[in-house]
């Protein structure tokens, strides 16, 4: 299985989808990649001293950190981070990248969060799933031979959004915890701009998702119940 993970941000995928990442590398044939849209250079506000290119590149390396250690890739698309934009250009190298990979199922970030950057990413990656598959759209790759299922993450502390689908991370939590602190700056900012890092709030919405699935630890996820992205089966860990 070809698992892609679509954010806006650099720590965006790991929030949410992390321990099911985690999980489908334990089954064994799998690739992974994460594609973030943005290059996340306004995430230096704990040393507002960094330059926007610095930020950027501690972001990059954090990145490339967490994908390495799941055995997967991390690509960024460059966009400027706060003031995404769906446009022609990044949309076709959004759906390129599916191409690439070729996904056979795509995470992407629900419709409703606080960041209108999440919001975009959500439309952009609905959809390049279609059009990804579509013969008479020219990129680098082929199409996809089928179009992939797309499963929406959770939005930043579950607010507006009811997921229906559970995915039981409690005995992958720990790792989660620790690959989520290869984000050092996001660790701290976090703390400067949400009053939490990372690995609290990871414990504070799995419990809150485990809670509701009768387990310790979870991550949920809601498809896209659109044609053609809805697919028979169980395409969950």
């Amino acid at each position: 299985m070809n698992v892609v993970c679509v954010a806006a941000h650099q720590d965006d995928i790991e929030l949410h989808c992390l321990g099911t990442l985690i999980k489908y590398r334990e089954q064994g044939d799998v690739t992974i990649t994460n594609v973030v849209i943005t290059n996340g250079d306004k995430g230096g506000q704990f040393d507002p001293s960094l330059s926007y290119e610095e930020v950027a590149a501690i972001r990059h390396e954090e990145a490339t950190a967490v994908a390495e250690a799941l055995g997967g890739r991390y690509v960024c698309l460059g966009e400027t981070d706060e003031y995404l934009r769906n446009t022609d250009e990044t949309l076709n190298h959004l759906l390129d990248v599916l191409r690439e990979a070729k996904a056979d199922i795509v995470f992407a970030p629900p419709p409703v969060d606080y960041n209108t950057d999440h919001t975009i990413a959500s439309q952009m990656a609905f959809q390049a799933t279609m059009l990804a598959g579509v013969r008479t759209i020219f990129t680098a790759h082929e199409p996809l031979a089928a179009y992939p299922p797309v499963y929406y993450m959770d939005p930043v502390t579950g607010l507006d959004w009811q997921p229906t689908h559970y995915v039981d991370i409690t005995a992958v939590f720990e790792r989660k915890c620790a690959l989520l602190r290869l984000h050092k700056s996001q660790m701290l900012n976090m703390q400067t701009s949400g009053g939490w890092d990372l690995v609290e709030y990871a414990r504070i919405v799995g419990a809150f998702r485990g809670l509701q699935c009768g387990v310790e630890y979870a991550e949920a996820f809601k498809p896209a119940l659109a044609w053609p992205r809805v697919r028979p089966g169980n395409w969950l860990p």
